[in-house]
């Protein structure tokens, strides 16, 4: 009586290329879950100037920026856009102007001229 063979694994029977193209894609997925866990913590624990005003450059020094305002004009209010921060002023004959500044540095970004009665 011939003694049988021994019964083969599935796994064992897989070309050895399969076998390090699974252990490349496994080490590559490990990889994208350590970038991406490291770029979420440097996000969250880095302090963001979007959204809020900043009141200083990021070299930490303060600014101070005048802008040069028609006589008599007054702010009608002030916003945040992206990462930008608008002011809204009205002139004494009723046009409107926007003022686009840039809170890193208070720089003047630009202005939007409104003709009067366009803004209520």
């Amino acid at each position: 009586m011939a003694s049988p063979s021994p019964a083969r694994t599935p796994h064992a029977s897989a070309p050895l290329w399969l076998k390090v193209l699974v252990i490349v894609m496994s080490l590559l997925i490990v990889v994208g879950f350590v970038v991406v866990a490291a770029e979420l913590a440097r996000r969250i624990s880095s302090p963001s100037t979007l959204g809020s005003p900043a009141t200083s450059t990021s070299s930490g020094a303060s600014f101070a920026e005048r802008i040069t305002l028609p006589s008599g004009a007054q702010v009608v209010s002030v916003g945040t856009a992206a990462d930008r921060i608008t002011v809204h002023v009205r002139a004494v004959d009723g046009r409107s102007t926007l003022y686009i500044l840039d809170p890193r540095n208070g720089a003047l970004l630009g202005t939007v001229d409104f003709p009067s009665g366009a803004i209520r």
